[in-house]
């Protein structure tokens, strides 16, 4: 093989090179070697171009998720702080007009917890039916507000409080169907029990007059002689409340009292084994007044009940024949 090197001039002398077969095979190893090369550039270098720049994108998608999922996470808990305000906002409503007397068919339907109209915890289904339930807190409060506007002392009436002046208690009994502690027997417990320590004083759950305080005498079907020394306000005609087993009874008959006044002190008095209020919240319904379920009474301090809706509340009345409650005779519409 020859090779012959032209100067860029043409006056210069020709350079000639003669490979031998040895030299042949060098020059086509070295160009052999020199194309690996360049394939082996062409081919590396673009992929580790890419490479980084992945790198550099999926670090930039990997903050910028990051930030959405924070943005995303702030925005499910304030939908929940959200639904939980309006929650408690409509339960509040609820208690109220299961005070005031209200009638299920004038109260917003959208606030029975029944209807599960924010039982969700996605934020978007949150934020469409919110709109919907604060109308309807709307219109819950302007009924309300009409009821007060035509009975002015309505709200300072009602019993609405845990009526114990303590901060340590515990409920004891609830309303409702049980087996006695006492006859084994199956009965319907027409009030609520609160175990305090001895000596906490009694208050009244609203405003009213004493019409009773002192003992019952036993009598068939009825068993609030059990209750041992007993307090009854009533409230107007709508309600009456009863306050039993206190050791002290520190009000007289006739007097009249407002919510939070005393009224005696937690004892265990009656049918008692230790010491503890019992409580009895009597509304009045088509067949005159009977016990309901004071719980769902309470608007500060409320015991841990599930959410229930106006109807709900309003059908808890004691079942059965009862007693007529000391006191309220004469006292009907």
């Amino acid at each position: 093989m020859e090779i012959q090197f032209h100067p860029a001039s043409g006056r210069g002398a020709v350079r000639t090179v003669v490979l031998g077969p040895r030299g042949e095979r060098a020059v086509m190893f070295a160009a052999a070697a020199l194309v690996l090369m360049l394939s082996s550039l062409w081919i590396t270098v673009p992929a580790v171009a890419v490479q980084n720049l992945r790198a550099e994108r999926s670090a930039e998608l990997a903050a910028e998720s990051g930030r959405v999922a924070t943005g995303w996470n702030a925005v499910r808990d304030r939908a929940l702080r959200l639904r939980e305000r309006a929650v408690n906002s409509g339960d509040t409503l609820n208690r109220i007009a299961f005070l005031y007397h209200v009638p299920a068919t004038e109260w917003p339907r959208v606030l029975d917890p029944d209807r599960g109209l924010l039982a969700s915890d996605d934020p978007l289904a949150i934020a469409g039916a919110l709109p919907l339930y604060l109308r309807a807190l709307e219109r819950g409060r302007s009924v309300l507000a009409d009821r007060e506007e035509r009975d002015p002392s309505l709200s300072a009436d009602v019993p609405a409080i845990l009526p114990i002046a303590a901060t340590l208690f515990e409920p004891a009994a609830m309303f409702g169907p049980r087996i006695s502690p006492w006859t084994g027997r199956e009965e319907f417990f027409p009030g609520i029990e609160i175990a305090a320590p001895a000596g906490t004083p009694v208050v009244a759950a609203g405003g009213g007059t004493v019409v009773f305080t002192g003992r019952v005498r036993p009598r068939a079907p009825g068993w609030l002689w059990r209750l041992g020394d007993i307090v009854v306000v009533s409230h107007g005609e709508a309600c009456a409340t009863l306050y039993g087993h206190l050791s002290k009874v520190e009000v007289r008959r006739g007097r009249k009292v407002a919510r939070g006044d005393r009224l005696g002190v937690i004892g265990a008095t009656g049918w008692a084994l230790s010491p503890m209020l019992h409580y009895q919240y009597w509304r009045r319904g088509e067949d005159g007044l009977a016990p309901t379920d004071p719980s769902y009474a309470f608007l500060r301090r409320r015991l841990d009940l599930p959410l229930a809706s106006l109807p709900r509340m309003a059908a808890t009345t004691f079942p059965g024949q009862i007693e007529e409650l000391p006191g309220m005779s004469g006292r009907r519409p």
